[in-house]
């Protein structure tokens, strides 16, 4: 009898882990991992290195463009054109950061799961120092970098309306909150 509940348990927790992965991504083989600038371009890495409100994927935005869709231990490398920015993520509400990248240079920018009432909602937390080199090398080994693949671009599509909607709903809020409250991922924390 406890060897069937064992295997009823072990069963049930794949499934709960399976479901925590978005079909909307695919892992990037560590060989093909993006790990520096395309000419021209700012990379930024949208990193989620904790399984806190795993069951609900944080989908990450510039402007109304889709970048990828960001589960628990995961992170998405985005090639981004140097200059102003405003990243959107969603996932019961929708939450901002604007960010100035410099072309050449690595940013970093932490997907922060937080209680929402009906799932988790997300917020940025932008790396403008306040971690060590070593520690935002440790969030990229322990996540796997994840690419968007055809079924995201069709969901994106899909819900393109849903998502400017958020976006208009939100972002006069997020506007209007004192410069300080403001998430910023600064043009000189890049590396």
């Amino acid at each position: 009898m406890e060897r069937i509940f064992k295997a009823v348990f072990a069963m049930a927790a794949l499934a709960a882990l399976s479901a925590c992965a978005s079909t909307h991504m695919t892992v990037v083989d560590d060989g093909a991992r993006v790990a520096r600038p395309a000419p021209g371009k700012a990379l930024v890495y949208f990193v989620r290195p904790t399984s806190f409100g795993g069951a609900v994927q944080a989908t990450v935005y510039d402007s109304d463009s889709y970048i990828g869709t960001v589960s628990a231990n995961t992170h998405v490398a985005y090639q981004a054109g140097p200059g102003r920015h405003l990243f959107m993520v969603i996932g019961e509400s929708a939450d901002f950061m604007r960010a100035d990248l410099t072309a050449g240079r690595t940013y970093y920018a932490k997907v922060q799961p937080r209680m929402g009432v009906w799932k988790a909602r997300f917020s940025f937390e932008p790396a403008n120092g306040q971690f060590s080199s070593k520690e935002l090398s440790d969030w990229l080994a322990a996540t796997k970098q994840v690419a968007v693949n055809d079924e995201g671009r069709k969901w994106a599509a899909e819900n393109a309306e849903d998502i400017r909607s958020k976006r208009v709903e939100y972002l006069p809020k997020w506007e209007s909150k004192p410069g300080g409250e403001k998430q910023v991922l600064k043009a000189e924390s890049g590396r």
